[in-house]
């Protein structure tokens, strides 16, 4: 009996000495990198989850959203891409940007505009990013009683490229930020060094609520083999309300989402969204132009379009405001 007893006491003792390792192993992470503690409570320990927010369905049978009697409208896409067409966004806020697929090579300036945000600055960004960027600060100063200071928006990758002549490597890491497309900004927190940047409540409410305007965190914590580049919780990038709710929904990082995440050639994508107690049905699909031209049905609205530099074909999004079947 004495013998068994001297072994449970070991075991128990061996069980104290091994959680007492790991609490000071997760205290010691706290202490000496707070950004790594945080993004894996964050990743691990924390559900990420939009309510009202159905998943994505492919649609079957299309004649359920668009009959043969549905009108089709078609828009040139050097109209759309010169912001020629005012009922259709032409935004970009799909494009893909890492070190294999460079930022966009058509010009921009069409897309982008210079906003005065009331305390913040200027901000250059695509239509709508701005506006959303302006309720987002207003938001997160009302929640922490605190303000963001609003960093790099977009830059001019011409005067950059300039800037840095024929050092190639430089001028590739230009051509490979998302600040040349007019997508994204930085917000930092003063007084708060980037290595205590998710201490801090403003961060935290970033992660949590970026979404809701129409952001993501582009750079998720430990999603370095997708994106390339390491956690970045204060680089957020527009992709508008919905694919920002489902980005977030799905725990996915940009690139994992456009190569997995149902976003398909030539497919139709719904899903039902409830938000305030009403329920909207959106279609996304992915199209390859015609002669030039994109086509969209008249019982879209919302609609944005984004060019796919993976594949080459244009993403469309849109609310559906007809009956389904």
């Amino acid at each position: 009996m004495k013998k068994r007893t001297k072994r449970i006491l070991l075991r128990l003792c061996g069980w104290l000495v091994f959680a007492a390792a790991i609490v000071a192993i997760v205290l010691s992470v706290k202490a000496s990198k707070p950004n790594v503690y945080y993004g894996f409570i964050d990743k691990y320990l924390q559900r990420h989850a939009v309510d009202g927010l159905g998943e994505i369905k492919t649609v079957l049978d299309i004649t359920d959203y668009f009959d043969p009697q549905t009108q089709i409208a078609h828009y040139a896409i050097s109209d759309l891409q010169e912001g020629a067409c005012e009922k259709i966004t032409y935004d970009n806020t799909l494009f893909l940007i890492n070190d294999g697929h460079f930022a966009p090579a058509e010009s921009l300036s069409p897309l982008l505009e210079t906003t005065a945000l009331d305390g913040y600055g200027e901000v250059t960004m695509v239509s709508g990013a701005a506006e959303s960027l302006r309720a987002l600060l207003d938001a997160a100063e009302a929640a922490c009683g605190k303000r963001f200071t609003v960093g790099a928006s977009f830059i001019d990758g011409k005067q950059e490229e300039a800037d840095v002549g024929d050092e190639c490597y430089m001028t590739a890491y230009y051509h490979t930020s998302e600040h040349l497309s007019g997508t994204s900004v930085d917000l930092y927190i003063d007084g708060v060094t980037q290595k205590e940047y998710m201490t801090d409540v403003l961060a935290q409410w970033l992660m949590d609520h970026a979404w809701r305007y129409g952001f993501v965190i582009r750079y998720p914590f430990l999603e370095g083999e997708w994106t390339g580049v390491f956690f970045q919780p204060w680089h957020i990038r527009y992709v508008g309300a919905l694919h920002a709710a489902l980005l977030y929904d799905s725990g996915m990082p940009l690139e994992e989402y456009l190569q997995k995440h149902y976003l398909q050639e030539e497919a139709f994508y719904s899903v039902e969204w409830t938000r305030d107690g009403v329920t909207d049905t959106y279609l996304i699909f992915c199209q390859v132009p015609y002669e030039g031209t994109l086509f969209v049905p008249t019982t879209l609205a919302d609609v944005s379009v984004s060019y796919d530099n993976t594949y080459g074909f244009y993403y469309v999004t849109g609310r559906y405001i007809g009956e389904v079947g």
